[in-house]
């Protein structure tokens, strides 16, 4: 008995058109997320979703919403699945966080694994609530077809404990983009394995966002 399970980062929030740290700030999406969505409506088309869950952020909600229009799937919104949270460096804008947060956003870009804003959550919380959430999602609903709507970094941090890599070697995790799909296979013993991952060939060059790595501060 086969457990599928996709894995889909939200689409193009204000937040990154803006340049801010937006991590539980709660953008609503851009009008290229909207295209987006769009794409990743007809991508999901064929699928058959036995149930969802979400972040409760909007701009994950709305992707749900998006993926979900042909389907008949439950969804559920789980505060498991959101984005990490940067306390005191929220809605801050990306340029200035070196000089607002030396310490902080140095930690962020070089060893991410032991970032945490003032405020806000560590890494290893967000380890600990998203992992929770995606085990009790598949121990729930074993043998079923699962969607979980997320976001960049908590995605990140999901896909180390998937592939059993240390929150530390975090760096050798490759970035999701806005709406791209990672699928993933768990058997009856609970091993699981990627099919695919961070597959967004759905989305058209002129519909992809622009800074979709801003968090890291690079623009490849």
């Amino acid at each position: 008995m086969v457990t599928t399970v996709y894995i889909i980062r939200h689409c193009e929030a204000e937040g990154n058109l803006t340049g801010v740290f937006q991590g539980s700030t709660d953008f609503d999406i851009s009008p290229k997320g909207e295209k987006q969505l769009e794409k990743l409506s007809e991508r999901c088309k064929d699928i058959r979703f036995d149930i969802a869950y979400s972040s409760p952020l909007i701009r994950a909600r709305k992707t749900a919403y998006a993926a979900l229009k042909h389907s008949k799937a439950e969804l559920i919104i789980d505060s498991g699945f959101s984005e990490i949270s940067g306390g005191d460096m929220e809605n801050k804008p990306w340029n200035k966080l070196n000089e607002l947060f030396p310490e902080e956003y140095y930690c962020f870009k070089k060893s991410f694994a032991s970032f945490v804003a003032p405020n806000g959550e560590s890494v290893n919380d967000v380890y600990n609530r998203i992992v929770k959430s995606f085990s009790t999602a598949i121990d729930m609903n074993k043998g079923s077809c699962i969607a979980v709507f997320s976001h960049g970094c908590a995605i990140r941090i999901l896909m180390c404990y998937i592939k059993g890599i240390p929150l530390e070697e975090i760096d050798s995790i490759g970035w999701t983009d806005n709406t791209s799909i990672t699928c993933i296979e768990v058997d009856s013993d609970g091993k699981m394995s990627v099919k695919y991952e961070n597959d967004y060939s759905h989305i058209k060059n002129d519909e992809k966002t622009a800074a979709n790595r801003m968090w890291w501060g690079e623009q490849s």
